[in-house]
C-alpha cells in the first residue's frame, strides 16, 4: 500500500469549453501536455451506503498512471488516497476491506456505479522543470448502477503536484482558478465523480431530491443545555474516533493503538462519571465490552511504550556492549510485532464491529437516565465532585500502604477518570465549562502522569533485569536501570506536591 495526500479541486464545463492559457500565473513558466488516457472505475459500498455516509470513496480503476485500488479518506487538507496494486478480484481484496471495516462492519462491498472517462492531462511546470499542478480535462459517462440512470458531464480538475509543496498552494490554485473561471468553467456542484454519479453534490446525503432528510444543523451548547445533549456530542465524536482510529491502527501508524486505547478509556470514564444521565443498565455492558477491546490492546501498548523508552534510554546512555540494543530493543520489537497482530485480530472480530454498531445505535437512540434533562450546570460540578473524591479516597489508601505500587495505579487510573470526565464538558464541540474547569482537568492530568511515568518506569526496571542475564552486558544494564529506578524515584518525590493541587481544585469550583 502506498499513501499519499490529494488537494485538488473541481470546476463544471460545457463540451464547447477550452482549457486556457495559465502561463503566467506566479510561479508558472511553462505549460506542458501530459498525455491522455481512457479510464474505467468501480465505485464500492455498501447496501446501507456506510462508505458514503462518512465520505469515503472505495474504487478500482483501469488505465492511467494510477490504476490500481483506491481508498481516499477526508483529511484535514484534502483528502489521504490509499493505493494498491491492480487485480481481477470481482470483490476488494481481504487487506482492502479491513481498511474499511470499521465502517463496513463486515458486510457486503458491492458496486454501486460505474464510470468512464476519456482523461487529457495539461502540466503546470515551474522555471526548473518541477511538477506543480496537474488539470485534467475529464469527459465522464457514468451509470448509477442502483437506479441504471446514465449521467454524462465534462469537468476539470485541478490537483497539485508534489512540486507545489514548498509554495503558497492556496494562491497558487486561486489563480489557476481565475483562469479558469474567466474561460468559462464554474466551481463543481458536486464534491467527487462518485457523488455525480449518483446524482449527489455530497456523499453524505441520502439523495439529491430528498427533502425528508432531517436537518442536522446542531443548537448551541450551553451550561443550561439539558446535560444528555452536552454528553452526547462528547460520546458521539469519541463513537466515531474508533472508528476512525481502527484502520490506523491496522496499518500500524505510529501512535495508533494509543489513540485507540485512550478513546476507549474515555468512554468508559464518560459512561461511569456521568452514571445519572446514561441508563446503567445499559452504559454499564457497553463499559464491559470496551473494557476488553481495551485489554486487547494492552499488551502491544506496554510493549510499544517499553521499546520506545528502550531506545531512548541507549539513545541518552550509550552502552559499552554492542549487543544490548538487540538484545533489549530487537526482542521489544518482535514482542510488538506479535502483540500488534493478536490487537488487529480482535479488532477483525465479531465482538468489535457489533459494539461499534450498538454504539453507533446507542448515539442514534441513547438509553437515559433520570438526571438526562437537567441542566448541565446542575449536572457536571457534582458528578467531578464525586471523581474528584475517589482520587483522593485511593491516594490515601495508598499513603497507608506506603506508596504501593498497585495502589498508586489505582490513584493514577481514578486521576484519570477524572480528568477525562472534565475534558468532555470542557473541550470541543461539547466544551460549555470554562477555564475553571479546565484547570481542574490540568492538575488531574498532572497527577496521572506522574504516576504514568512512575509505572513506565517500574515496567522498564523489571524488564531490563529479566533480559540483564551475566557477563559483559551486566554493567550496561545495571546502568540503565539505575537510571530508571532514579527516574521513579523523581516522580514519587513530586507527587505529593501533585496530588496536593489537585486537592485544593476542590475548594475553587
Amino acid at each position: 500500500m502506498t499513501t499519499q495526500t490529494e488537494i485538488e479541486r473541481k470546476y463544471d464545463v460545457d463540451e464547447t469549453a477550452v482549457l486556457p492559457d495559465i502561463t503566467g500565473v506566479p510561479g508558472v513558466a511553462r505549460v506542458e501536455p501530459a498525455g491522455e488516457a481512457h479510464l474505467e472505475a468501480e465505485y464500492f459500498d455498501t447496501a446501507r451506503a456506510d462508505l458514503a455516509a462518512h465520505r469515503i470513496v472505495l474504487r478500482r480503476r483501469r488505465g492511467g498512471a494510477d490504476e490500481g485500488w483506491h481508498i481516499k479518506l477526508p483529511a484535514a487538507e484534502g483528502r489521504t488516497e490509499l493505493h494498491w496494486p491492480l487485480t481481477d478480484d470481482d470483490a476488494p481484496p481481504r487487506q482492502i476491506v479491513e481498511q474499511v471495516l470499521s465502517r463496513t462492519r463486515g458486510r457486503e462491498l458491492a458496486v454501486i456505479a460505474k464510470l468512464r472517462t476519456h482523461r487529457v492531462l495539461t502540466h503546470l511546470v515551474a522555471g526548473d522543470g518541477t511538477g506543480l499542478v496537474e488539470i485534467a480535462d475529464d469527459t465522464v459517462s457514468a451509470t448509477d448502477v442502483g437506479t441504471g440512470v446514465l449521467r454524462l458531464w465534462r469537468e476539470w480538475e485541478v490537483e497539485l503536484l508534489d512540486g507545489a509543496a514548498a509554495t503558497d498552494r492556496a494562491a497558487l490554485l486561486d489563480a489557476v482558478e481565475e483562469r479558469l473561471v474567466a474561460a468559462g468553467a464554474t466551481p463543481s456542484a458536486s464534491r467527487s465523480k462518485l457523488a455525480s454519479a449518483l446524482g449527489r453534490t455530497d456523499l453524505g446525503e441520502t439523495g439529491a431530491d430528498d427533502a425528508s432528510a432531517p436537518d442536522t444543523t446542531a443548537p448551541k451548547l450551553r451550561r443550561s443545555s439539558p446535560a444528555s445533549q452536552v454528553l452526547l456530542v462528547a460520546v458521539g465524536a469519541l463513537v466515531d474516533d474508533l472508528a476512525r482510529i481502527d484502520p490506523l491502527v491496522r496499518a500500524d501508524q505510529h501512535d495508533a493503538v494509543h489513540q485507540l486505547r485512550t478513546r476507549i478509556r474515555r468512554l468508559r470514564s464518560l459512561f461511569a462519571s456521568y452514571r445519572t444521565v446514561f441508563d446503567r443498565e445499559v452504559t454499564d455492558p457497553l463499559r464491559d465490552r470496551l473494557q476488553a477491546v481495551g485489554l486487547a490492546l494492552g499488551d502491544a501498548r506496554d510493549t510499544e511504550v517499553l521499546r520506545e523508552r528502550a531506545r531512548t534510554l541507549l539513545e541518552d546512555h550509550e552502552p559499552l556492549a554492542k549487543n544490548v540494543d538487540r538484545r533489549l530493543v530487537g526482542t521489544l520489537g518482535e514482542q510488538y510485532t506479535a502483540d500488534h497482530a493478536q490487537a488487529v485480530a480482535t479488532l477483525s472480530g465479531d465482538d468489535w464491529l457489533t459494539l461499534l454498531d450498538d454504539l453507533d445505535a446507542f448515539v442514534a437512540r441513547p438509553a437515559l437516565a433520570a438526571g438526562a434533562m437537567l441542566p448541565a450546570s446542575e449536572v457536571v460540578p457534582p458528578a467531578l465532585d464525586a471523581d474528584l473524591h475517589r482520587v483522593l479516597v485511593r491516594a490515601k489508601a495508598a499513603r497507608r500502604g506506603d506508596l504501593d505500587d498497585e495502589r498508586l495505579h489505582e490513584v493514577r487510573k481514578a486521576a484519570k477518570r477524572l480528568r477525562y470526565a472534565v475534558e468532555a464538558v470542557s473541550q470541543g464541540d461539547a466544551g460549555v465549562f470554562g477555564k475553571k474547569t479546565r484547570k481542574l482537568a490540568a492538575a488531574a492530568e498532572a497527577v496521572h502522569d506522574l504516576l504514568g511515568e512512575h509505572r513506565d518506569s517500574t515496567l522498564m526496571q523489571q524488564r531490563l533485569r529479566a533480559t540483564a542475564g551475566s557477563g559483559a552486558t551486566a554493567f550496561d544494564y545495571g546502568v540503565l536501570h539505575e537510571v530508571e529506578r532514579h527516574g521513579a524515584a523523581l516522580c514519587l518525590a513530586e507527587y505529593p506536591a501533585a496530588l496536593r493541587a489537585l486537592r485544593s481544585r476542590r475548594s475553587r469550583r
